[in-house]
C-alpha cells in the first residue's frame, strides 16, 4: 500500500475514533465505528479493498446478529414459555437440540458464503488476519468494559 493511501486511511480512522469518543458512552454506533476503524487500520485495507470489503462484512454481521441474537432469543423464549429447561419433556428437548444443531449448520453455511465472497476482495492472508483482528477488538472491548465497571464500583 502506498504511503498516501496509508496516511489517508490512518487519518480517516483517527477522525472516526475521535468523533466516536466524543459521543454518548455505551452507544452501539460508537462501538461499530471503533470496530470499523480498528479493522481498517489493522488489515491495512486499500481504499479499493475497503469499498468492496465493508458491504460484504456488514451484510455478514447482520446475518450473524440474526442467527446469534434473534433466533437464539426466540428459542430461549419458547423454552421459557414451556416453563424452562427443567420442565421440558425429553421429546421437546430433542426438538430444541435439533433446532440448535440446525442453527449451527446455518451459521457454518453463512461463514462459508462469507469466506467465498471475501476471497474475491481481499487476500487469504487478510482473511486470516481479519479473524484475529476481530478477536483482538472483542477482547479489548471486553477489557475496557470490565475496567470501567471496576472503576464504577470503587
Amino acid at each position: 500500500m502506498n504511503k498516501k493511501t496509508f496516511l489517508l486511511t490512518l487519518i480517516f480512522a483517527l477522525f472516526i475514533s475521535f468523533q466516536v469518543l466524543s459521543q454518548e458512552k455505551g452507544s452501539s454506533k460508537k462501538i461499530k465505528a471503533l470496530k470499523v476503524s480498528f479493522i481498517t487500520e489493522k488489515l491495512a485495507l486499500t481504499s479499493q479493498e475497503a469499498s468492496k470489503f465493508w458491504p460484504i462484512y456488514n451484510k455478514f454481521e447482520k446475518e450473524r446478529y440474526q442467527l446469534y441474537h434473534v433466533e437464539r432469543a426466540e428459542m430461549k423464549k419458547k423454552i421459557d414459555d414451556l416453563g424452562g429447561i427443567d420442565m421440558l419433556s425429553e421429546k421437546q428437548a430433542e426438538v430444541f437440540t435439533k433446532d440448535m444443531l440446525a442453527l449451527e449448520k446455518l451459521d457454518y453455511e453463512t461463514n462459508v458464503r462469507y469466506q467465498n465472497a471475501l476471497k474475491k476482495v481481499i487476500s487469504y492472508k487478510k482473511i486470516v488476519k481479519l479473524h484475529m483482528v476481530e478477536r483482538d477488538f472483542n477482547r479489548q472491548l471486553f477489557r475496557r468494559y470490565k475496567n470501567r465497571k471496576a472503576k464504577n464500583k470503587k
